[in-house]
């Protein structure tokens, strides 16, 4: 040992280490799917922690050196395991908690940015409870994704987790700073998360072993030709590979040092060599840290876990290290934009909770708990950051690629069901013993105008018009002839056809939380259009390319909005994302995004114009090389600075590459504030370090400020938002020359793994736009402005109780 202090240590270098200690962090990194079908995976997961308790059990009595150490990155397979598991079992897993040999992180999984605010209340609760004080998480795993929100920070910090362990795949984006590294990071309320910004979640091997063990990209499980390494295959414990692993580890850390990392202590993660992901304990990385530390190697190894590792680096550094602030927005977020039919689902989903919640419908029952909570952890998981099989783009059509989407958007599919379903049953339970009428309920949490409708046959009653119960006023109703269901299909459907008979619609105009008693009535009342209309300016083919309304010094939209435009890939997926991987300096890049991307935006048709009475509504056809077929539908209110834009497309089906927009202007010349999880920021302007600015993740608004109003763009369907371009694969860091141009990812078949290369089918994507003096509440504002009114029709029967009572329960 003495020889091989006094050479071999330092290398050709004579210098000691700076780095005295590598904390080891072993663990299996979670994709709720990728490698394997999602229930698969879950699985899997029970038996690693399985080997992983027996493992600890085998070697309690050993030195603490010694000791097998396991962090359960996610908490989502600990709480699956805990909920099917033996009281005996329960124990085991205690025991080995209590010992500090078994670790449990503090979020389910790891997660993509589109969870709202109620969503992440019920993410960082995700484990039963008496699992959830068992373990005490304390330190919250983000490895893979390449962003954190703050809403998810904050609810951590409301939970008393105040440290971060984020281990970022550098793949198609990277960390917001040089790593590793640590630092604090501050949220808007003043209190900090201590970060340690590790490697790559995998890169722990590389200090000890050179090369990869893989032997295929991500081979299924089933798999009997590629499999784990066995004990002494990788990381053996016997002295010549324990020294040959030191030679390896020292140089690998002259070259840290090399590049500036400052601290005594390093804390790195290994997992199974097998497939990286998913992959079980290798319990003889006890046998080897064992060895090396019998050796007297320096720097000492800890097999430890990540609790003990991140509050132990905080002691030593906490007080030096810098503190940081701003949203850390992800570089994957545009792969959500693969299957944009399931991400329209997820966002009904959310909208009908929202509704669900309303106190229009009264207090929100006890009993409705229960389902409220399968909705959240339904769109929780579906936000799960694995999208896919990892062969999804190279293999689109295979059975396993379709049957991982199959159960990722399950997901959305059930949560949106649910919703509806939890929606209908409050809306029943507190309206369908009113007198006989059509009700008309606002959810909204602003007074709200626009239709209400209904299928004319489901009256089961003749009428001509509607009255106001309360005040007799006459309500005029037009009926729109429905789509004929056995007529040949119609993709895409003519924008505003229903597939029901002949459809009523309604104006009206409610205040926040309030239902409106209608009276079937057999008089013919002529609909009165309003005098009051904006000053509409059209193109030469007749769409509006601005409206003002009087109390308005600016319009609500410039030329161009409405547009639809594809970014259309000239060069393979492999470029594409050596392009998106920022390989190569800023002006190479750029040269290459010009060679490899081209802009085409659609030619629009004459367009149609309709006076409703109550709004003015413009329809046009689109053509565009990508797709079969294309319409939208602007509709502009009289009385209200208000339109809602309907885009309504069917792709040429195709898995090339492609980025599809919809396009907005507003007449802003500053950023506007979007939203993340609840949580307000600046794009560009509040943002954490590097991180992602080609396009961005939001609640589903954008807020723009002005000197003479304040404009709130609202998307209902399409979360995933650019600023001042399209900005597809361009890395941009600057702040646009166009800041009032916010471009709405409809779809997005980029990537190379994980996500999904086709979407087939009609697609419908809806957009408004408000403006007001000030906008103080643009959550509200937004909630308000893609809320539809909810109808529901009474007859003059009474209910039967029982039906009420066993049928319209929550």
């Amino acid at each position: 040992m003495a020889a091989l202090l006094a050479a071999p240590v330092c290398g050709s270098d004579d210098a000691p280490l700076r780095v005295r200690t590598i904390d080891i962090l072993h663990f299996s990194h979670t994709d709720v799917g990728y490698t394997d079908q999602p229930s698969i995976a879950r699985e899997l997961h029970g038996r690693f922690l399985d080997i992983a308790i027996d493992a600890a059990l085998k070697t309690q009595d050993r030195p603490p050196a010694s000791r097998f150490h396991w962090t359960a990155e996610s908490l989502l397979p600990v709480d699956d395991w805990w909920r099917a598991a033996s009281a005996a079992r329960r124990k085991d897993l205690l025991r080995v908690v209590r010992s500090g040999q078994i670790d449990v992180g503090a979020l389910p999984f790891n997660v993509a940015p589109l969870l709202d605010a109620r969503e992440w209340d019920a993410a960082v609760d995700w484990a039963a409870e008496d699992l959830r004080r068992a373990a005490a998480p304390a330190v919250a795993i983000q490895n893979d994704v390449n962003g954190f929100p703050r809403a998810a920070a904050m609810r951590l910090l409301d939970r008393g987790v105040r440290h971060a362990f984020v281990g970022i795949n550098p793949y198609r984006g990277g960390p917001p700073f040089p790593r590793p590294a640590a630092f604090w990071w501050r949220m808007p309320d003043g209190r900090r998360l201590f970060v340690y910004l590790a490697e790559h979640y995998g890169m722990g091997l590389n200090y000890f072993h050179e090369g990869e063990w893989r032997t295929a990209w991500s081979p299924r499980a089933r798999d009997g030709l590629h499999r784990p390494p066995r004990p002494g295959e990788i990381l053996g414990s016997d002295e010549t590979s324990v020294r040959k692993a030191h030679a390896r580890c020292v140089e690998q850390l002259r070259r840290l040092e090399a590049g500036g990392y400052p601290y005594a202590r390093v804390i790195t993660s290994i997992t199974n060599a097998w497939r990286w992901d998913n992959d079980p304990p290798l319990p003889a990385l006890a046998d080897f840290v064992g060895a090396w530390n019998r050796l007297g190697l320096e720097p000492a190894l800890r097999l430890t876990t990540v609790t003990a590792a991140v509050r132990e680096l905080e002691r030593e550094i906490g007080g030096e290290v810098p503190t940081h602030e701003g949203e850390w927005t992800d570089w994957w977020a545009d792969g959500a934009a693969s299957t944009p039919r399931a991400l329209a689902a997820s966002r009904l989903a959310k909208r009908a909770v929202a509704a669900a919640l309303s106190p229009a419908f009264g207090p929100f029952p006890p009993d409705g708990r229960r389902a409220l909570d399968e909705i959240l952890r339904e769109l929780v998981l579906f936000e799960e950051h694995t999208w896919g099989s990892s062969d999804s783009l190279p293999l689109p059509d295979a059975l396993d690629t379709q049957g991982q989407l199959a159960e990722k958007t399950l997901h959305a599919y059930r949560a949106m069901a649910r919703a509806e379903l939890l929606l209908g049953r409050r809306q029943q339970a507190a309206l369908a013993a009113r007198p006989e009428g059509v009700h008309v309920t606002s959810t909204a949490p602003l007074p709200v105008s626009g239709w209400a409708r209904f299928p004319v046959r489901a009256a089961r009653r003749s009428f001509s018009s509607l009255r106001e119960a309360t005040t007799g006023r006459e309500v005029p109703v037009s009926i729109a002839k429905g789509v004929d269901r056995l007529a040949p299909s119609q993709a895409p459907a003519p924008i505003g056809a229903v597939g029901e008979s002949d459809v009523a619609s309604v104006w009206v105009e409610l205040p926040a939380g309030a239902t409106v008693h209608l009276e079937y009535d057999d008089r013919e009342v002529e609909t009165t259009a309003l005098t009051e209309r904006p000053e509409v300016t059209l193109d030469d083919r007749g769409w509006p390319v601005a409206v003002l309304w009087p109390e308005m010094a600016e319009p609500l939209f410039l030329e161009g909005t409405g547009a639809f435009l594809a970014i259309q890939a000239a060069a393979g997926r492999d470029a594409l994302g050596k392009l998106a991987g920022g390989q190569g300096s800023a002006e190479e890049r750029e040269r290459q995004r010009r060679e490899y991307l081209r802009e085409v935006t659609a030619a629009p048709e004459g367009a149609r114009a309709v006076d409703t009475g109550h709004t003015l509504v413009y329809t046009q056809a689109l053509w565009h090389p990508r797709l079969r077929r294309a319409e939208r539908r602007l509709e502009v209110w009289k009385r209200e600075p208000r339109a809602r834009l309907l885009l309504r497309i069917e792709r040429v089906p195709s898995v090339d590459p492609e980025v599809l927009y919809a396009d907005f202007r507003l007449p802003s010349e500053d950023l506007p504030t979007l939203s993340n999880g609840g949580v307000p920021f600046v794009p560009f302007r509040e943002q954490l370090g590097e991180s992602c600015r080609d396009h961005f993740s939001t609640d589903g608004w954008a807020l723009f400020r002005g000197a003479h109003g304040d404009w709130l763009w609202a998307s209902r369907d399409a979360p995933l938002v650019a600023v001042g371009g399209p900005n597809a694969l361009a890395r941009v860091q600057s702040v646009p020359a166009r800041p009032g141009r916010v471009l709405a990812m409809l779809f997005n078949n980029t990537w190379d793994t994980n996500f999904a290369a086709e979407e087939k089918g009609t697609l419908e994507f809806q957009f408004d736009i408000a403006w007001r003096p000030r906008i103080d509440d643009p959550f509200a504002l937004a909630e308000a402005l893609v809320s539809d009114p909810l109808v529901l029709l009474t007859p003059a029967a009474a209910p039967d109780p029982l039906v009420q009572k066993h049928l319209l329960r929550p």
